[in-house]
């Protein structure tokens, strides 16, 4: 029954997408291209990946070097060349693995002359410091807004306050009215922390709350804290977008930071009120804060993977169309119910596999594509894009000639779904591409639902944007092709019991179907990206044109020379 209805749908499918042929680009991948993604192909690569054998693929773990050895086999089983280190599929990246010493770390706070030791994991939260086995930083508090100066949208909450020798207390976020992708570019956490660092601040502390703690509780964030941080390290031996001049970083509730603006003239529902109507502010505390840290260093490796499929034309065979998935995840970890091994099945199991069953696909095909396709399956992106980033700053095949990015980090498999949602794609060229393959594939496009998720510098895109490379972030929307499904209710429930937990797994509900069509669209824009006669652009004036010009980190300062 299953088989004949999986076929019955297969052949709807496709009949639709041949009724719609005929005002069609000629660039829209051919039908028996998109016969080669198979909802039974997905599940075997997935049923692999978050298998416990692999114990969660966690960065640097034997867990994860066996999920490498395998997508190394497969491009290679398929005849992709080798695009990692000295001719091989692999290129192996130094780590620094950053513990943080709970028990020897500690934050102490004064208010208005009244000083408090606070509670680890119940008034804060914080990381072991990247650059120092022991830091501290003892300074007066600074509240600054967001953190945020942003010249594009003359909005500045550093702009009258001196912050030198300072610790900045700030909001999570960004302004509201900052359109959706500038605003996930200035809520990332680097941006801030070096704006903050260009202002002469020795400490952050981020206040946890609005509508993410409305989300996601304080107390539920912890579980995100306890495992050590990573930090990808450069040819010199530092670790990525290091700031010595910060001292020390925490993470406060709601109820501590509310504490913070006594007798300082300001209401903590004035400030918080300020912040929603995207009016920049910052003024002195009458508050002071000793953070200190305590971590052990050590070093571990990891891979990302790559091979690439050589393009058809003499000249655009240069240029190269890239597919990217994270195959980590994270690892073995604190039990829930008995279970230690947090698989990441949907996340990101489902996405590794989609990028090898797109491989496969295009492997098939007597004639390749125009353009090049490499395809990247990266590490560490759950410790901060940090594989995808390594690779943008040192990439195996000429930045300037990575003419586009396709990043799958999950497929669509809670239902069979009627939009999609392509982050990115609205700032480049790739918006029409976009919008051509939703038309033949009968599926709306749908606007970012969840802005302050800020999912657009959460996934590996990012890491190419930064570089300048325009790039999209497909996936399903909260719209049903059953009318009895409230898409949103669902996503958020499974957000809520199985994101980043161990129940994240081949025994919960998967729609194979959903995600071979997900798979589609993927392949289908990757293939109209490849086989066009011009390659992308930013729009003109757009935000991320910028990284053209001057691609570099988004860490870069955006504060004062």
């Amino acid at each position: 029954m299953v088989r004949k209805s999986l076929s019955t749908s297969l052949t709807v499918l496709f009949l639709t997408l041949a009724s719609l042929a005929q005002n069609s680009s000629d660039n829209f991948p051919p039908e028996q291209l998109l016969r080669e993604i198979r909802p039974e192909g997905i599940r075997a690569q997935m049923g692999f990946l978050a298998d416990d054998l692999l114990e969660g693929r966690g960065t640097g773990t034997r867990g994860y070097q066996l999920a490498a050895t395998y997508v190394r086999s497969q491009f290679e089983e398929m005849g992709l060349k080798p695009a990692g280190d000295n001719g091989t599929y692999f290129q192996n990246i130094r780590f620094r693995k950053i513990e943080l010493q709970r028990n020897l770390s500690s934050m102490k706070v004064k208010v208005d002359g009244s000083k408090k030791t606070l509670t680890m994991d119940v008034d804060f939260l914080m990381r072991g410091d990247p650059n120092s086995q022991d830091s501290t930083a003892d300074a007066p508090l600074v509240f600054a807004g967001y953190g945020v100066t942003a010249p594009d949208f003359n909005y500045d909450d550093y702009a009258n306050v001196d912050v030198k020798g300072k610790i900045v207390l700030i909001f999570y976020g960004a302004p509201p009215r900052f359109p959706s992708a500038p605003g996930a570019h200035y809520s990332n956490g680097d941006v801030k922390l070096a704006n903050a660092a260009a202002h002469g601040a020795i400490g952050v502390i981020s206040i946890w709350g609005g509508k993410q703690e409305q989300r996601i509780s304080f107390a539920s964030l912890v579980r995100f804290f306890q495992p050590p941080s990573l930090r990808w390290l450069d040819s010199r031996g530092m670790p990525n977008d290091a700031q010595p001049s910060i001292k020390a970083t925490a993470w406060v509730s709601t109820q501590v930071a509310s504490a913070f603006f006594a007798n300082s003239g300001h209401s903590w529902d004035g400030v918080q009120q300020a912040a929603l109507d995207s009016k920049s502010q910052s003024f002195p505390l009458k508050a002071s804060a000793t953070i200190h840290a305590v971590s052990k260093h050590s070093d571990l490796t990891s891979p990302n993977i790559a091979g690439i499929l050589p393009g058809s034309d003499p000249e655009l065979s240069k240029e190269y169309v890239v597919f990217s998935a994270h195959a980590d995840h994270i690892g073995i970890d604190r039990p829930v119910n008995g279970d230690a091994i947090y698989n990441g099945a949907f996340d990101n199991a489902s996405g590794t596999a989609a990028l090898l069953e797109i491989a496969r696909a295009f492997s098939s095909l007597e004639k390749s594509p125009r353009r090049s396709i490499l395809f990247l399956v990266v590490t560490g992106e759950e410790a901060g894009l940090l594989g995808s980033e390594y690779y943008a700053e040192y990439p195996t095949v000429p930045m300037s000639r990575i003419i586009a990015n396709v990043n799958i980090d999950g497929i669509s498999l809670l239902y069979d779904f009627k939009d999609v949602v392509a982050l990115g794609s609205e700032h480049s060229t790739i918006g029409p591409i976009v919008d051509r393959v939703a038309q033949h594939m009968g599926v709306e496009v749908s606007p970012d639902p969840l802005p302050e998720e800020v999912f657009f510098i959460r996934s590996d895109q990012y890491s190419f944007v930064k570089k300048g490379v325009p790039s999209v972030f497909l996936s399903d929307g909260f719209k049903a092709v059953d009318p009895k499904i409230d898409g949103k209710k669902m996503s958020d429930a499974w957000e809520a019991t199985r994101y980043h937990m161990p129940t994240d797994d081949m025994n919960q509900p998967i729609n194979f179907d959903a995600g071979a069509k997900c798979t589609r669209i993927n392949l289908a824009v990757g293939y109209e990206l490849a086989q066009a006669d011009a390659r992308p652009r930013w729009n003109a004036g757009d935000f991320f044109q910028r990284f053209v010009d001057h691609p570099a980190s988004a860490v870069a300062a955006q504060g004062p020379k």
